[in-house]
């Protein structure tokens, strides 16, 4: 993603100290969508803000929002601090790395969904949902070589105090994922495993959760031809309510941050599908 550099050695507080800088960057849509009986026009802007620093201490700072045609990006006891959306602070070093803000969801950092299709992804069909964090948490992160590790909280004393887990080990070929949630109301278990073959990639996803008779299931599948990638994704029991969806999408990738993606997919009750371009900058 290109950006646009705003300042180079903005914060300078004494001689020798290291720089800081804030750097915009951002993404766009447009296009059409069909949610299985009207069709209608889609359009979204998205500018994110990012700030980055160094201590004399050799520890690194940052943080980032993003600010969307609506607002949401301040926490404020008032609403008992939990409505941080879409900004995060964080700190990093040898030590790994803290992040306090929009962030709290370990698996979500490190085991992350199957393929989605469409210039909006398409309702998220292809998603198995991680549990509830606040806007306001907490993730910590750490990587050595192939793994990772993280551990991740919502807003202590809430509804949605979430503590999660997640460890990963990824090479050039494969990867897979591993994490816990653990919820006052729900536990839930998640596992994704992604391996290369050439041109394809596939994914698959397991979802445990301790309120729910059976396992949830995604899949998916990824090839690459040149500039065009055709997806497909499969899921059994979605929404741990018994929905099953499948769909089928195209991307083509113009350069220079400017993509033309297309979808259509059943979600057992409905058939939608969209058409549109997809923009970053």
């Amino acid at each position: 993603m290109k950006k646009i550099l705003l300042a180079t050695s903005a914060l300078v507080l004494v001689a020798g100290a290291a720089a800081a800088e804030v750097a915009v960057s951002g993404n766009a849509r447009m296009g059409i969508v069909y949610d299985g009986e009207d069709a209608a026009f889609s359009s979204r802007v998205r500018i994110v803000f990012t700030a980055s620093g160094e201590s004399d201490a050799g520890f690194s700072f940052g943080a980032s929002m993003r600010a969307d045609q609506f607002g949401g990006n301040n926490a404020t006891l008032g609403s008992g601090g939990t409505t941080n959306g879409d900004s995060t602070v964080f700190i990093s070093g040898g030590f790994g790395k803290l992040t306090m803000g929009d962030a709290g969801n370990a698996p979500d950092a490190l085991v992350g969904q199957v393929s989605g299709i469409g210039f909006t992804g398409l309702g998220d069909l292809n998603e198995i949902a991680f549990l509830d964090t606040d806007k306001t948490g907490v993730l910590y992160e750490y990587s050595a070589g192939s793994l990772s590790f993280a551990l991740g909280s919502g807003q202590i004393d809430s509804v949605n105090d979430t503590i999660s887990l997640a460890v990963k080990y990824s090479t050039d070929a494969f990867s897979v994922a591993l994490g816990y949630e653990d919820h006052p109301l729900i536990d839930q278990v998640s596992a994704l495993g992604s391996a290369t073959f050439g041109g394809a990639t596939v994914k698959l996803k397991l979802v445990d959760r301790d309120t729910a008779a059976d396992m949830a299931a995604a899949l998916s599948v990824d090839y690459s031809m040149g500039a065009t990638t055709l997806t497909a994704f499969a899921t059994d029991n979605r929404n741990f309510a018994g929905q099953n969806t499948v769909g089928l999408g195209v991307a083509y990738d113009f350069g220079g941050g400017a993509s033309l993606k297309a979808g259509v997919a059943d979600n057992d009750t409905d058939t939608v599908a969209e058409v549109g371009m997809n923009f970053s900058f």
